[in-house]
């Protein structure tokens, strides 16, 4: 009887320590250089906002530079169709891009970047209108989704090309 009771708790930490992964003392970062914009984790790097992996393998670069530029922009709008001038620059936060002209309204907004993607959430402009809106570069080329609302109303579609 005595010999049951100690095989029964024998065959159960076996079978535990069977099934139960391994602890590992290997450092997936070792090797691994993010750069001073980046972080390791895992094995893979992080890049801190608005900053991406560039051509060196490292969080080098502002992901906001592929936006910059002159466009002309062709839209259309629930209100009419249209074509005009405006140009993306730096904004004052590593994230974010100021986009002259926006909507051919004279005026300049301010929106965030998130690698390829951007966003203006709400923006009142001079004139009463408040925009939101969203956009996406691929070479050249920028579509862009967006809508005001209060002094008037619409709600367009663009495409901006360098």
């Amino acid at each position: 009887m005595s010999k049951k009771l100690f095989l029964l708790p024998a065959l159960l930490l076996g079978a535990f320590m069977m099934f139960t992964p391994a602890c590992s003392d290997e450092d997936l970062c070792k090797d691994v250089d993010c750069g001073a914009n980046g972080t390791c984790f895992d094995g893979d790097c992080v890049c801190d906002v608005g900053y991406e992996i560039g051509a060196s393998g490292l969080c080098d670069t502002e992901s906001r530079v592929k936006f910059y530029g002159n466009y002309n922009v062709t839209e259309t709008c629930d209100t009419g169709n249209g074509s005009y001038a405006s140009a993306i620059s730096a904004g004052t936060s590593i994230d974010e891009i100021n986009i002259s002209n926006f909507g051919d309204s004279g005026f300049n907004v301010t929106a965030k970047v998130d690698g390829d993607e951007f966003s203006v959430s709400g923006v009142n402009l001079p004139n009463g209108v408040t925009v939101s809106a969203t956009g996406s570069i691929s070479g050249n080329t920028i579509t862009l989704s967006y809508s005001g609302s209060g002094a008037v109303s619409f709600t367009c579609t663009a495409t901006m090309t360098k």
